[in-house]
């Protein structure tokens, strides 16, 4: 993994880290999910960086970027792309989002639309349910409670230590006794640099702050499905079949897809059967939507 990524600092207030992959002059530009840093690319980065060009950001408040006490949600981690697309010497990139990531590609797209030349959505980026719990559809509760739960669990690890990077593991494969050598050198990476040293072990790099804080913006202040309508970059829409756990619905359901495809311009798609919300980021998945990163023909 060491010959994968280049890291590099964005100067400014808040400084950001960020990996490149590739010497591509027109790199895709990656986002990742609420509690991640830039690893959860390492997949497609294997894939894409040698040939295109593919750089991995550490969204301030996680990874090896700046953590301020407060001062996040969508409209800053927007701006901060723009300083990234700056550093980088960009016009305009595409930009990949997963999860969290997606809502900051999206709003990135809405209030800077000169620099977003396409938006690829990982499982991310739903139109926000103005409605009232008794308001909603089955599938919106359904929806909403499958993200409620996988946030718990991904906020609970925040503030643990643990004694080594096993002992991660086992918060996320419990009692499987896994250790690095057992994973695939990808997600061993991507777990390993998720943990920093601390006294008495470990801890995850990501903010608790910041994630809270995130979380609580991104439910009052993402955009509705009207306000969706004003991006005006062609979109690649990826779904995973599951949730954050085996078996669970899917964050975005078939409904929720059919709003998003009337108001936005959603060139292609795709559902990626047995993978669930963190999965799809890994093999066998990862290069089912790489391909589209291949070729912009789908922009044409």
């Amino acid at each position: 993994m060491e010959n994968l990524w280049r890291s590099e600092r964005v100067p400014g207030e808040v400084e950001l880290a960020i990996g490149r992959a590739g010497d591509g002059t027109d790199p895709v530009v990656c986002l990742h999910g609420i509690t991640a840093e830039h690893r959860a690319f390492n997949t497609a980065a294997r894939y894409l960086g040698p040939s295109r060009g593919l750089v991995g950001v550490d969204l301030r408040g996680r990874g090896d970027s700046d953590k301020p006490d407060s001062g996040y949600g969508l409209e800053t981690h927007a701006s901060d792309v723009a300083r990234v697309l700056d550093h980088l010497g960009l016009e305009s990139a595409v930009l990949v989002g997963h999860s969290m990531g997606g809502f900051v590609a999206l709003k990135t797209a809405l209030a800077f639309p000169e620099r977003v030349r396409a938006l690829v959505l990982l499982d991310g980026a739903w139109p926000r349910v103005e409605s009232s719990p008794e308001e909603m559809t089955e599938e919106e509760r359904e929806e909403a409670a499958a993200l409620e739960k996988g946030l718990a669990r991904a906020f609970g690890r925040l503030d643990m230590t643990f004694e080594s990077p096993e002992a991660y593991l086992d918060f996320w494969f419990p009692d499987q006794g896994l250790t690095m050598d057992d994973l695939p050198p990808d997600l061993a990476d991507y777990y390993l640099y998720d943990l920093g040293e601390v006294e008495g072990g470990y801890q995850p790099k990501a903010s608790r702050a910041a994630a809270e804080e995130d979380s609580r913006l991104n439910a009052e202040n993402s955009p509705t499905a009207e306000e969706m309508r004003g991006v005006a970059c062609p979109v690649a829409l990826v779904r995973a079949s599951q949730g954050f756990f085996p078996g669970s619905v899917p964050l975005i359901s078939d409904e929720t897809r059919d709003i998003m495809a009337r108001v936005l311009d959603i060139r292609t798609e795709a559902l990626l059967e047995g993978a669930n919300h963190y999965t799809m980021l890994w093999e066998p998945y990862t290069r089912r939507w790489v391909e589209l990163l291949h070729s912009e023909d789908w922009l044409q």
